[in-house]
């Protein structure tokens, strides 16, 4: 149960320290005093029962005993008597106890106060308007009797019963009335709580209203709709400053399905300016009453208004400086008008007035001042308050004085933002500091850097910033101040660039260089540079360009693709016709005639312009197989490079690589290892870090050069080219040093000399760009940040999107090309969407520094109309969108684009790429379609990432869910089929087999469908199911005849699936190398190396088995390669496995050492993979055998045989396996029984399997030791006819040899036939 309890809002008052009272004492012979239930700095507060009446009541006795203690409480007494309203506080009997002291009693209340419900829980919306209707009556109540709470708060609400509509008004302790009186406060305390007071009550002025309550209303209600205080900071001082100073973040970019007529609500409780707020209770009764209730309907989707941006027109944020003050001494009484403090105040406003300065003093005794880049330059609003600072000290030594420089609103009566937090945390540290000495003036980082050298600054050991006295004495080649400049200071980098582009020139061999700087660092104008000195040495060069841009950073359209368009004159909005003629007109140019169509088609998908299958089969055969699809488009690529490097030399210049993507990296790479003997050279520009943003560069095959800041004679040069020949040399010295070799910091530097604006320091180049947009005209600087929140490019369309017609108006161009002539951003002679003049930022800092200037609040908004814009202008880069509407919270909208990414990702081969465009979708919590989309997707990709579980858990989840036959649906059941099998789940693999027989395939969906028939051919032979694995196999070459004739992918499948069959359930090693042949040629016309690797396996089983373990091995080590290639984890898993295998069965030492080193991974942990792991154990236990430790062979090959108990074909050789090694260390008889096991697992598939005549050759020897004569010539005479059988399918001689005499089990049944019938029985 909880209960009202005092709470004082004022400073807690010296008083007698009073024990409490006991239980059942009686105050004033009516009151019996029942339990303690609270107790503040004033008093305490009891549960007690009115004798007359028999109620429960709580009883409030005064503990202070100062007379302004004892007038508030009288005055709370009083003023409870004369309100009466369900909404306050019943007041029931005051007077003075038998000790003297005062007491109050009210009713006594069940429930818990507003401030512990919202710990607890929060408020819904409709609790919310319920708790503000009835706490607003009972305002109104008192302010209709003159009367000011003047510490409304969330613990001064209580709940009856926990209800917010039934909710009570308490602790009139501070209340005040309207008519004349006298004054209670002595002292500058603060009256009121902080973080609820309102601005009026923060500043002290006279003459409060009634709308200091709906100010402290407002407070309330935005803390119960966002679940934050409006204006939290870490320090009281800057709690009282940011009221004064800064808005609070906007309600509905915290929770943008709120109603817009709400926020309208809260901004005018919220107003500073008491004019512009409700002025009472009444009036806030009304407005709500008037406000429309929320719909019943769910979340719709944001607004995107053609209104104004408002964080564009009127409230963008600019560069603020904050100064805090705070003195350690009390403050002066609010009388002493000579107190330094008053003196200070007036002498501060009128030294700042011009300069935009603010002075605020505060309750708290207390001062806050802001001071903005009015006029552009960072460093002015800097000097300014630390000149402030001193002068504070100067007049009231003491004051412990901060300073921090940050973004704030450019609206109200100030701005502070985050700079104000900042001051307040650094005023928190100042608490922390032992006491004593003088007090110091305190900056941050930001503020120290715009200082630089004007001022003497040390570090203390705490790492606080201290200011110590006063200031110390004394692509094209971008324009500076109008003036071209020259690329000075690289000449040793540019000499390296010539020599590596001579040397691929006459060496004809490929070059490739990483240029690596930080952002400003000169890496474009390097490249400007050196491109411009090709072209006076007139050299015929082709030069294809891509740039990297934030807003598409790992996006599917890469940047080789935005080279081709640009060398094809394409924007990617022309009609597609039109895009196909354009890329076949250009890039067959020199390619043979013969594969001129099919290059340029491969090349299309680069390009986002698809070709019709039907004109290109093997474009048809590879579609939606993002393996072989990835394969073809790098082998076109190559093609294409290949022929132009037989005209000219081709320079691929890859600018801001950093924000790049993987495609391109990969591409790039294979590009360069398969063009090493051509005059090829790529040129790749990016920021460090580059390698964990792209990890698939080729570090091998791309040399870095580093990209170091300018040498001081280099920066001197550039000032005096800029400055003038006539620049003082001091000058230019104290430019260079301050630039500290950073060329884009040096030219800042310049230009703020030029216009006068002072000097900054490297470390705040951010803050010298938003000052330098500061100085910009309102219009130019609106249309800057809008242009922002499109990237690094932007388009007339979208910034009149941003802007809305009514700001952008007919003045748009003039204001861009204000902009191009202050060198701010650059025109582009062509665009990407067809009647949208294109821009560029000439630096990416300028983008940052113009899209930081746009408050929190209003980004939501800008995104959503640039995300809109952009899909209405035709952009196909599905990241970019979704990241438009992540930022925009439009999460439906964002899902969608996250998901179409992903998708995209995916059939480019880029799993990270995908995956993280998963994360990002799942992060925003899709739900039904969307949430189904994203985890069909999830499960299709992890089996190509080697994950079975996924597979297997997200997979069957999602199947039922998906249109049986479609192509979604047949990738899952491949997956599926793929995953349960190797987890050995049987059962569900049956299930899903019969589910795919009797499904017809979507007509779409054909070559997905017939490829997981193969998939479930292979599985369910794993497990030796013939009869099931036959069904597919005759449903394939049935219903799939025309899908096998013009899909070369899904026959290589068939026929690597026929090799399995053929090696593992019936024996027939020579019939499966066949298939695995076939299926190698099949797989490598249609350039899917992925699968090649499959075939490349099975072809190694099959030679092994044929006694030829050198080409095993060379079969082996080529699927290893070819799958490392590949980079997917499936197919190396796979190839390592048949590697480990074959090596296992070599007698080589380093053979079998490097098979264990394979497997290991499988077994430490144990692999869930049972056929891997299965396998595993195999090999360790051939290793074993092989190393002499018979004891851990034999324990190796029974876990072979209990992890590969469910599939007979595996099954049959762990048990060959182990009846070998009991053989050899003279285990007859278990041998024995472990050969007839083999014998019969093979026998139920209907075969040999892959054990051969293995088990036959083990069963006679055991026999013939046995003295079992009989029944060892019976399984002698079974193996010789397997051998005679298996010798009528290898025509050569060569190839009979070594099956004959290479594989020891057949070797040994000629030993025994000799022995036993002579070489007349030989075959």
């Amino acid at each position: 149960m909880d209960s009202i309890s005092s709470r004082p809002g004022g400073a807690r008052l010296p008083g007698p320290e009073v024990s409490a009272l006991p239980s059942a004492a009686r105050i004033a012979q009516r009151f019996t005093l029942r339990s303690l239930v609270g107790q503040g700095g004033m008093g305490e507060v009891y549960r007690a029962e009115d004798v007359t009446t028999g109620q429960q009541v709580a009883l409030k006795l005064l503990r202070a005993e100062s007379p302004e203690a004892l007038q508030r409480f009288a005055r709370e007494a009083s003023m409870l008597a004369g309100l009466e309203h369900p909404g306050i506080v019943t007041y029931v009997a005051h007077g003075q106890a038998e000790d003297g002291r005062p007491f109050l009693a009210m009713q006594w209340l069940e429930g818990e106060d507003l401030a512990q419900r919202l710990v607890r829980q929060p408020l819904s919306l409709q609790e919310t308007l319920a708790l503000l209707h009835r706490v607003a009556q009972a305002l109104a109540v008192a302010h209709g009797r003159g009367i000011i709470h003047r510490d409304l708060k969330p613990s001064n609400l209580f709940l009856r019963q926990g209800q917010p509509g039934d909710a009570v008004l308490l602790d009139f302790g501070l209340a005040r009335s309207l008519a004349p009186s006298v004054s209670l406060t002595a002292s500058q305390t603060i009256l009121g709580t902080p973080g609820y007071m309102a601005p009026e009550q923060v500043s002290h002025r006279a003459g409060l209203t009634p709308s200091a309550d709906i100010f402290s209303l407002g407070c309330v209600l935005y803390e119960c709709l966002t679940g934050s205080r409006p204006f939290a900071a870490p320090h009281l001082v800057a709690v009282l400053a940011k009221i004064l100073f800064t808005e609070p973040e906007p309600l509905r970019s915290l929770r943008p399905e709120l109603p817009e007529a709400l926020e309208e609500l809260l901004r005018r409780t919220l107003a500073k300016d008491p004019a512009h707020r409700l002025p009472d209770a009444s009036r806030l009764v009304a407005a709500l009453e008037a406000l429309p209730l929320p719909g019943a309907a769910g979340p719709s989707a944001p607004s995107v208004a053609e209104s104004p941006l408002p964080g564009l027109v009127q409230a963008e944020q600019q560069l603020v400086s904050v100064l805090l003050a705070t003195s350690r001494t009390p403050p002066p009484p609010a009388g002493e008008h000579g107190h330094p403090w008053h003196t200070l105040h007036g002498q501060l406003r009128t030294w700042l007035s011009p300069h935009g300065g603010q002075v605020e003093p505060m309750a708290d005794g207390s001062l806050a001042l802001t001071l903005v880049a009015l006029h552009g330059s960072a460093t002015d609003s800097a000097v300014l308050a630390a000149r402030c600072a001193l002068l504070i000290q100067e007049h009231v030594p003491g004051t412990a004085v901060v300073l921090t420089t940050g973004q704030g609103r450019r609206e109200g009566r100030g701005t502070v933002g985050e700079a104000m937090d900042r001051a307040g945390q650094l005023l928190q540290r100042l608490e922390q500091l032992p006491a004593g000495g003088p007090a110091p003036v305190v900056m941050d980082d930001v503020t120290e850097g715009l200082l630089g050298t004007r001022f003497p600054c040390t570090r203390s050991p705490s790492g606080l910033f201290l200011l110590q006295g006063a200031p110390l004495g004394v692509d094209d080649s971008r324009p500076l101040l109008g003036k071209p400049t020259p690329c000075v200071g690289r000449e040793q980098e540019l000499a390296q660039l010539e020599l590596l582009f001579h040397t691929c020139v006459r060496e004809s061999s490929a070059q490739a260089v990483l240029v690596k700087g930080p952002a400003g660092m000169g890496k474009s104008r390097l490249r400007h540079e050196f491109m411009r000195r090709l072209e006076r040495e007139q050299r015929p060069v082709q030069v294809l360009l891509g740039r990297g841009d934030p807003m598409r950073a790992g996006s599917a359209q890469g940047l080789l693709g935005q080279a081709l368009c640009q060398l094809c004159g394409l924007t990617g909005l022309e009609p597609l016709e039109l895009r196909r003629e354009r890329l076949q007109h250009r890039l067959a140019r020199h390619l043979p005639p013969e594969a001129a169509l099919e290059t340029t088609a491969f090349l299309g998908e680069l390009c986002g312009t698809p070709f019709p299958d039907e004109a290109v089969p093997r474009l048809q055969a590879v579609r939606g197989n993002p393996q072989q699809m990835s394969a073809q488009v790098s082998r076109a690529l190559g093609a294409f490079l290949r022929a132009e490097c037989a005209h000219h030399p081709v320079l691929l210049v890859l600018e801001d690589l950093h924000w790049g993507d993987t495609l391109t990296a990969r591409l790039v790479d294979e590009a360069l290892r398969d063009l090493k003997d051509q005059p090829f050279m790529v040129l790749a520009l990016a920021r460090p870090g580059v390698e964990q943003a792209l990890p698939e560069l080729g570090a091998p095959r791309m040399r870095e050069l580093p990209l170091h800041g300018l040498n001081a004679r280099a920066a001197a040069r550039l000032a005096r080219e800029v400055l003038g020949t006539k620049a003082p040399g001091a000058l230019v010295d104290r430019l260079v040093e301050q630039a500290s070799g950073n060329p884009l910091y040096l030219e800042e530097l310049i230009r703020g000399e030029a216009e006068g604006q002072g000097t900054d320091v490297p470390r705040t180049v951010l803050a010298m760009l938003q000052a330098r947009l500061g100085r910009l005209e309102p219009q130019a600087r609106q249309v800057l940040l809008a242009a922002s929140f499109l990237g690094r490019l932007f388009w007339t369309g979208g910034v009149r999107a941003l802007l809305g017609e009514e700001s952008a108006g007919t003045s748009l161009e003039r204001w861009l090309q204000q902009l191009v002539e202050l060198e701010l951003v650059e025109a582009h002679p062509t665009s990407r969407f067809p009647g949208e003049r294109e821009y560029r930022f000439r630096h990416a800092l300028v983008r940052d520094a113009a899209y930081e200037l746009v408050p929190s609040g209003d980004k939501p908004t800008g995104h959503r109309r640039a995300g809109l814009w952009l899909e209405q202008a035709g952009e196909n880069d599905p990241q970019v969108l979704a990241g438009h509407f992540r930022s925009g919270q439009w999460p439906a909208r964002a899902i969608h684009f996250y998901s179409l990414a992903a998708e995209h990702l995916f059939d480019r081969h880029d799993m990270q790429g995908m995956q993280r465009c998963m994360e990002a979708a799942w992060a925003l919590e899709p739900d039904g379609e969307a949430g189904l989309r994203l985890r069909a997707l999830q499960a299709t990709a992890a089996f190509w990432m080697d994950d079975f579980i996924t597979m297997t858990e997200a997979g069957k989840a999602v199947l039922p869910h998906l249109q049986q036959g479609s192509a979604a649906w047949s990738k899952l059941i491949s997956g599926l089929s793929l995953g349960c099998a190797q987890l050995g789940q049987r059962e569900y693999l049956l299930g899903l087999h019969r589910l795919l027989l009797e499904t017809a395939p979507e007509p779409e969906a054909r070559s997905d469908y017939f490829l997981a028939v193969c998939f479930m051919g292979s599985m369910v032979a794993y497990f030796g199911d013939r009869q099931e694995a036959q069904a597919c196999f005759d449903h394939l070459e049935a219903q799939g005849r025309d899908i096998l004739a013009r899909d070369s992918v899904v026959r290589g499948w068939r026929n690597i699936v026929y090799c399995f069959r053929d090696l593992y359930l019936l024996g027939e090693p020579q019939k499966a190398l066949a298939w695995s042949e076939q299926a190698e040629s099949s797989l490598q016309d249609a350039g899917a190396e992925r699968d090649e690797v499959a075939a490349f396996t099975w072809s190694a089983h099959a030679l092994l088995k044929l006694g030829n373990p050198e080409s095993a091995q060379e079969r082996a080590r080529r699927g290893m390669a070819l799958a490392l290639r590949v980079g997917q984890p499936f197919p190396i898993t796979h190839a390592r496995h048949t590697l480990a295998l074959v090596l296992s069965a070599s007698p080589e030492p380093a053979h079998l050492r490097e098979a264990r080193e394979l497997v290991r991974e499988w077994v430490e942990p144990p692999s869930l993979n049972r056929v891997h792991l299965g396998s595993a154990y195999l090999v360790l236990a051939r290793v074993a055998a092989g190393e002499g430790q018979k004891d851990e062979a034999l324990e190796q090959a029974r876990k072979a045989c209990d992890v590969l108990e469910p599939f007979r074909p595996f099954r049959a050789l762990a048990r060959w396996s182990l009846a070998a090694l009991l053989w050899r260390q003279g285990h007859v008889a278990e041998a024995r029984l472990e050969a007839e096991n083999a014998r019969r697992h093979a026998a139920v598939m209907g075969g040999e399997g892959v054990a051969g005549v293995g088990p036959l050759q083990l069963l006679a020897d055991a026999c013939f030791a046995q003295g079992d004569t009989a029944a060892g010539e019976q399984a002698l005479h079974q193996a010789l006819a397997y051998l005679r059988s298996r010798l009528q399918g290898i025509s050569d001689a060569a190839g009979r040899e070594r099956f004959l005499s290479q594989v020891p089990e057949n070797a040994r049944v000629l030993e025994l036939v000799r022995q036993r019938w002579g070489d007349a029985a030989l075959p």
